[in-house]
């Protein structure tokens, strides 16, 4: 399921750490990588253009630190207005069956601000999209940055409402199931003990997870259920800083229709949990 990756890096204080995190999904399963930069042109911003070469020289540096970890590994520079939109293309032309973006936190507030481009892809994109969690370096000079993406599959928080439209999340964590320490299974419910959106009752959640966490098992992974109360893109998030290195979570929720946009309580989640976040769209890929 995870064998190709598209990597969306830039020039900032955030590659770095990015490429680290990319050597980790080795543990994925992960093949193949493809370092992709996208020259940002729009009115009044073009300083990119005729670099290019350059570019592709610094890619092929950080490719061969790669190469050295085990992966082959694709480099690709273009120019766009619409970066985001560019880098789901590059992600199609070449095969990849995942798209790595990083984030980055601002220093005023401890909610994970994604980004336009970041966004952008996750709002957009048709293949699961890896939110790479990325922390200011503790130097006080706010220009270096730190990965917080060190062994994610150790153990795993799978944020699921137990529908339709979180199927394949659910399959992306049987698939990784057995590479994980550990995957538990987490449904919140309302304070009333139904769904966040008149769903299934606590008991019927628990019988749900619990054949969930059986098919986790069944693929050779471990973990446990967890049925919390209250509102889901507050919960998860308080949840996942228990020590878990990841959360997975569906790109659209229980009584979302299809579509571009993004899940409400996703983006929530993706925007202010700890550590990194896989979003799984409900289009099934190969």
């Amino acid at each position: 399921m995870f064998t190709s990756a598209l990597v969306g890096i830039d020039l900032s204080a955030a590659e770095p750490p990015l490429l680290d995190c990319v050597a980790d999904l080795r543990t994925w399963g992960v093949e193949r990588a493809v370092l992709a930069h996208v020259i940002h042109v729009d009115y009044g911003r073009f300083a990119g253009l005729g670099h290019e070469e350059h570019y592709r020289a610094w890619l092929a540096e950080r490719a061969a630190t790669l190469a050295d970890a085990g992966l082959t590994v694709e480099t690709s520079v273009t120019a766009s207005g619409r970066p985001a939109v560019e880098l789901l293309a590059r992600a199609g032309e070449h095969g990849a069956d995942l798209v790595v973006v990083g984030s980055r936190s601002q220093q005023l507030t401890d909610r994970l601000f994604l980004g336009s481009v970041a966004a952008g892809v996750v709002r957009a994109a048709e293949v699961p999209v890896l939110i790479e969690r990325l922390e200011p370096a503790d130097d006080g000079t706010g220009e270096r940055c730190v990965s917080a993406c060190e062994r994610s599959l150790e153990r795993v928080l799978l944020a699921t409402d137990l529908s339709e439209e979180s199927a394949r999340a659910e399959e992306a964590a049987v698939h990784l199931a057995r590479r994980a320490g550990s995957i538990d299974c987490l449904t919140v419910v309302g304070g009333d003990g139904r769904g966040a959106a008149g769903g299934l009752s606590v008991e019927h959640a628990d019988v749900a997870a619990h054949a969930l966490l059986d098919r986790i098992t069944a693929a050779g992974g471990r973990g446990a259920v967890r049925i919390e109360h209250g509102d889901p893109s507050a919960r998860v998030p308080t949840v996942a800083a228990e020590g878990y290195s990841m959360v997975i979570v569906g790109k659209h929720g229980r009584g979302r229709l299809g579509g571009a946009l993004i899940g409400s309580t996703a983006m929530r989640i993706a925007e202010t949990a700890g550590v990194s976040v896989l979003v799984v769209p409900l289009r099934r890929w190969t």
